[in-house]
C-alpha cells in the first residue's frame, strides 16, 4: 500500500508538498492542509491525496450540506414564484438539483443557481446565486469571492446573489455586486480550514432587502 514518506512546507508559495513512496505527489494549500489530517507514514495513494485536495470543500461539507443547499435553492425559488405569477425560476447551477457527490468542478466557478425568466415570453430577467446558513454568524454577510467575480465578469447577465437564513426567523437578503469594485476577502476558519469570504453589512450599498429585489423585478414591464 502506498504511504506518505515526506511532507514539506514551502513558505514561498504557502503550500505543502507531499511525497508518496519517496516521489513527489502534489502540493496542498496551507489554508486547507490542517483539515486534511495527512501525516508521514499514513497509508494513502497519490490519486487519493490529489482528490482530497481538488475537492476539499466538497469532502469537507459532505452530503448533509449539499442537501441543505438544495433545500435553500428550492425555497428561494418558491418565494419568488409565489410573488409573481408571470415569472418562472429555473434551476441551472452546477449540481444545484443534486445532493450527491459530483467528482468534478463547474466550467466557471461561481456560476449562479437560478435563472429568472418570463413564464410566457421566456425573456431572461436576471440570474440569481443562492447561498446562506441556518443562522447568521455575527453581524456580517459572507459571500465567496468567486460568486462576486462571476457577476463582475458577466455584466450582461445581470447577476444577483441571495443569502437565505432560516433562524430565528426566515430572512432573505439580496446583493447586487458593483461591476468595477475591487472586493477584498477576509480569512475565516471553518471546520479547521481557512475559507475566503467578502464581508458585507447592512450599510453596504450593494445590499437590497427582499422588498427591494421584488421592486426591481416589478420594474420589468412584462411582470
Amino acid at each position: 500500500m502506498p504511504r506518505i514518506t515526506e511532507i514539506r512546507h514551502i513558505k514561498s508559495s504557502d503550500r505543502y508538498w507531499v511525497y508518496v513512496d519517496n516521489q513527489y505527489c502534489t502540493s496542498i494549500r496551507a489554508r486547507t492542509f490542517p483539515a486534511m489530517n495527512l501525516d508521514v507514514g499514513q497509508e494513502i495513494s497519490c490519486d487519493e491525496i490529489i482528490s482530497l485536495e481538488k475537492f476539499h470543500w466538497k469532502h469537507k461539507y459532505g452530503e448533509e450540506a449539499w442537501e441543505k443547499e438544495k433545500l435553500i435553492i428550492e425555497r428561494v425559488k418558491e418565494i419568488i414564484e409565489s410573488k409573481f405569477s408571470r415569472i418562472e425560476v429555473i434551476v441551472t447551477g452546477f449540481g444545484a438539483d443534486s445532493n450527491e457527490f459530483i467528482p468534478e468542478h463547474p466550467d466557471e466557478s461561481g456560476k449562479p443557481d437560478l435563472v429568472i425568466k418570463g413564464r410566457d415570453t421566456g425573456r431572461e430577467y436576471c440570474m440569481l446565486e443562492v447561498t446562506g446558513t441556518d443562522v447568521m454568524r455575527g453581524g456580517k454577510y459572507w459571500i465567496r469571492p468567486d460568486k462576486l467575480r462571476y457577476a463582475q465578469d458577466h455584466p450582461e447577465k445581470d447577476v444577483w446573489i441571495c443569502l437565505h437564513y432560516s433562524q430565528p426567523r426566515e430572512r432573505i437578503i439580496f446583493v447586487k455586486p458593483e461591476p468595477l469594485r475591487k472586493y477584498l476577502h477576509t480569512e475565516i476558519e471553518i471546520r479547521g480550514s481557512v475559507e475566503h469570504f467578502v464581508e458585507f453589512s447592512d450599510s453596504s450599498e450593494e445590499l437590497r432587502s427582499a422588498e427591494g429585489f421584488f421592486a426591481y423585478l416589478l420594474s420589468k414591464r412584462e411582470i
